[in-house]
């Protein structure tokens, strides 16, 4: 619960050192600088936090790291509110039907749902379009539905996050 105040916290108040930039420009190859930091400040911390986290745990791979780095670059498609992240957080816990139903109903937070849900296909192809390595974009793909090792370090680390 504690990560979850923190969490939020950040959402809030997002800050991102010359150091942390530096160490994403270090990373990240040109054309997917721009797709990173189109991301609203607190995606590029929580971005940041993921790939900070794998790199803590020993993950030097660099298609791995960047896809951390632009996981939820999809969700620049259809920006959220933060009531609706928090909303969406919570719903994460929820039964799958309960998920399942207010995506489909009439509500407002029904189209926030959908984009939650399409927001990895959609960062796949912007990586994509980019150029990106294939499995980076694979990656970013299946970061909530991991089918690859890589794929479900990247899902750990950002759950944690």
């Amino acid at each position: 619960m504690f990560y979850r105040i923190h969490q939020f916290w950040q959402a809030i108040h997002p800050i991102i050192t010359e150091d942390e930039l530096a160490w994403v420009i270090s990373l990240l190859p040109a054309p997917s600088l721009a797709l990173f930091q189109g991301q609203p400040l607190p995606e590029q911390r929580h971005a940041l936090d993921v790939a900070q986290d794998l790199w803590s745990s020993g993950i030097r791979d660099s298609h791995l790291l960047i896809a951390a780095l632009l996981h939820d670059c999809g969700k620049t498609r259809y920006p959220l509110q933060l009531w609706e992240r928090v909303a969406i957080v919570l719903l994460q816990k929820a039964p799958r039907k309960i998920w399942h139903t207010l995506s489909r109903s009439s509500l407002p937070l029904a189209a926030s749902l959908q984009a939650a849900e399409a927001h990895p296909l959609w960062g796949a192809e912007m990586a994509s379009h980019l150029g990106l390595d294939p499995r980076i974009v694979e990656l970013i793909r299946e970061h909530h539905t991991p089918h690859s090792q890589e794929g479900y370090l990247l899902y750990q680390a950002d759950n944690r996050h």
